[in-house]
């Protein structure tokens, strides 16, 4: 194996929604949803029907709700550039893709605000 191809990082096998978002080559916004399929401090695989392009610059927002345990409701937020794009799997629509990332932040999220209704 080439060693400049070797992973540094462990990848965890996490199974969240995943929200993103990217410019695409016109200048208009996109965005897209589907779930994780790992993460590292490194970057995230995501399976999903839109699919942002080689090379584009996606932002993902990954909430996790709060644990029975006490262990409280969580986003994390991740900046970073797609490094591969695998097509969609016969019959289905989905693909995923990988993205190195650039910037990584993770904070508790305030569940009582996100669920209030309007009045």
């Amino acid at each position: 194996m080439n060693s400049t191809l070797a992973r540094t990082t462990i990848r965890f096998p996490l199974q969240v929604s995943v929200d993103f978002w990217w410019t695409d080559d016109s200048g208009t916004q996109r965005q897209g949803e589907g779930h994780s399929r790992d993460v590292s401090e490194g970057g995230a695989f995501v399976i999903a029907m839109d699919r942002p392009p080689l090379g584009a610059v996606v932002e993902l927002r990954m909430d996790f709700d709060a644990f029975a345990d006490g262990t409280r409701a969580l986003r994390m937020e991740l900046e970073g550039r797609v490094l591969r794009v695998e097509p969609s799997l016969v019959g289905t629509g989905y693909g995923g893709f990988a993205i190195l990332c650039k910037t990584a932040m993770l904070e508790e999220r305030d569940e009582s605000c996100e669920e209030r209704q309007p009045a």
